[in-house]
């Protein structure tokens, strides 16, 4: 029934040190050694660059002495006050790397981009110049149009004026004329002798 036991408990031990895995990094102000066990007096199978993301396995409560297993698949111990649960810098610096390679690129081609934005402006001022000129040709060319609108009226103006003038003119001299014929008319048929008719019914003078 023991050894069962015991078995079973062999078995089940991968799968406890599974569970407590968890990924650290080796502090970034360090440079530690690799033990091969839960010491520094077990001897140094090698060392631990600073920043380094490491894989914990286990933990000795005694000598907090951390089990770890490093990107090349070696496993060992090493001083638990080496070991940090933050993003190492050594782990951030490939993506600050690209992000420093990004921001060159930017800038190196921030000069063309400032260039071409000056252009595109220089071309939208030079559109903009074009379009008042000639909304300002058009003005002055309705202004002109306006112009001549106005001599044209003034000079139909005057010629009505002087058209109803002669039509009065006209008009009063006609009145005038027929006025003179009427009165000399009426002076000079009084004057008219009248013929008449005797008795024998013969006209007389």
């Amino acid at each position: 029934m023991k050894a069962k036991l015991l078995v079973a408990l062999l078995c089940y031990l991968p799968w406890i040190s599974m569970a407590e895995a968890a990924n650290r990094y080796i502090a970034d102000d360090v440079h530690t050694y690799l033990h091969a066990g839960s010491s520094n007096k077990y001897r140094i199978i090698g060392s631990i660059n600073a920043g380094e993301p490491v894989v914990q396995l286990d933990r000795d409560a005694q000598t907090e002495y951390v089990q770890i297993r490093d990107a090349d698949g070696r496993v060992g111990w090493v001083d638990g006050q080496f070991m940090q649960s933050n993003e190492s810098f050594r782990s951030k610096l490939p993506a600050l790397e690209t992000q420093l390679e990004e921001t060159k690129l930017l800038l190196s081609t921030a000069g063309e981009r400032h260039e071409q934005d000056i252009l595109d402006k220089s071309t939208r001022l030079q559109q903009q110049e074009q379009e008042l000129t000639n909304v300002s040709d058009q003005l002055s060319e309705l202004r002109l149009q306006h112009t001549q609108l106005k001599t044209e009226n003034l000079r139909l103006t005057s010629l009505m004026d002087d058209k109803e003038h002669q039509m009065r003119l006209d008009w009063l001299l006609n009145g005038g004329i027929v006025a003179g014929i009427g009165l000399l008319f009426g002076i000079f048929l009084p004057m008219i002798p009248l013929r008449r008719k005797n008795k024998n019914g013969r006209w007389m003078n």
